[in-house]
């Protein structure tokens, strides 16, 4: 009998918090999946759509009566919610159902960023100085500039030029504002000023480092970060000049140290079949400093991950083929572990 193929995917809903032009980001998984399946296609897999809508006794229905021999997992919500990520994996966990990519409980860690970054620093794996704010309080240990992001949310949503703050009026101006516009702690952490890096890993015993990216930033002055506008809105000045290289223009010692460290990470956090590890170089010390590490990351044609995946010369349909195969070889392996 054939192989079924299941393709799991979050369907876009305006989110109930944050700014409406946060939907762009919502609406990015219908690229990945559009590409998924036209990759499935032409590897001559068959394949059915399992799209997770509000009521979640119909998506259990439907595996139950499709019985796909293994998921492809996008799912990067639930309900515009990002929080719920982890629960569309603990769903094919409990249903036995063999899924790529990450366990709930690396999605769930690597969604909470101050837990990330707890887990990197117990590893001794160097993360900015950071602390998590319920409410605003004075950065006690941290040094400005810093950077405010909302705790628990991906895709850089929440992320502008003003998320960069210098002094204490500014850093209480962007707490606030994140906790009131997203309903969620703040993360504000020591900005670093340097080069940034996109490691893109796969594998799981073995890993294969794909060609490192660099985000090269066409622009002066501070802050260079990849905000929201520079990673949605294509008419953007920040868009623009924000603009990645890959491979990155860096020499063997440099790459050799970015790749052990993004691969420290990815062990650290029990990534699994693929993760894409941002990595900020300070221009000061030339020490490399892991921002996120991001379990589930965007594999749309035009994204990083994809880029890389280029650079090596593995088409998309052979890094689906392969994730599809790391899935099965784990269930083949431990009928219970999927």
């Amino acid at each position: 009998m054939a192989l079924l193929v299941g393709i799991l995917f979050n369907v876009p809903v305006r989110p109930k918090k944050g700014e409406d032009a946060d939907y762009l980001a919502e609406v990015n998984v219908l690229d990945q999946v559009k590409a998924v399946e036209e990759a499935l296609v032409r590897l001559g897999f068959n394949y059915q759509l399992f799209p997770l809508r509000d009521d979640i006794g119909e998506i259990i229905k439907s595996l139950r009566a499709h019985k796909p021999d293994v998921v492809i997992n996008l799912s990067e919500g639930y309900m515009g919610d990002s929080s719920l990520e982890m629960h569309a994996a603990s769903i094919l966990e409990m249903l036995r159902i063999p899924y790529t990519g990450s366990t709930p409980l690396t999605l769930g860690l690597c969604q909470d960023k101050g837990l990330a970054k707890d887990v990197l620093r117990a590893n001794g794996i160097p993360t900015p100085k950071y602390r998590v704010m319920k409410v605003f309080e004075p950065p006690e240990g941290l040094s400005f500039p810093l950077i405010v992001k909302p705790l628990r949310e991906d895709a850089s949503i929440g992320i502008t030029k003003d998320s960069f703050v210098r002094n204490l009026a500014e850093l209480e101006r962007q707490v606030k504002y994140v906790i009131s516009t997203y309903e969620q702690p703040a993360l504000v952490e020591e900005y670093i000023s340097g080069r940034e890096f996109n490691v893109s890993i796969l594998g799981n015993d073995e890993l294969v480092v794909l060609p490192i990216s660099e985000i090269v930033f066409e622009y002066d002055e501070d802050p260079k970060i990849v905000g929201y506008k520079a990673k949605w809105f294509k008419d953007s000045e920040e868009y623009v000049k924000t603009k990645p290289l890959c491979p990155a223009k860096i020499d063997a010692p440099l790459k050799s140290t970015i790749e052990e460290i993004a691969i420290r990470a990815y062990r650290a956090l029990k990534c699994r079949d693929y993760a894409r590890i941002d990595v900020r170089l300070d221009a000061r010390t030339g020490m490399p400093y892991v921002l996120e590490v991001n379990p589930n990351p965007d594999i749309s044609p035009d994204s990083g991950f994809v880029r890389s995946l280029r650079a090596a010369r593995i088409s998309f349909e052979e890094f689906v083929e392969m994730i599809i195969s790391f899935a099965l070889k784990r269930a083949k392996q431990n009928p219970r572990q999927h």
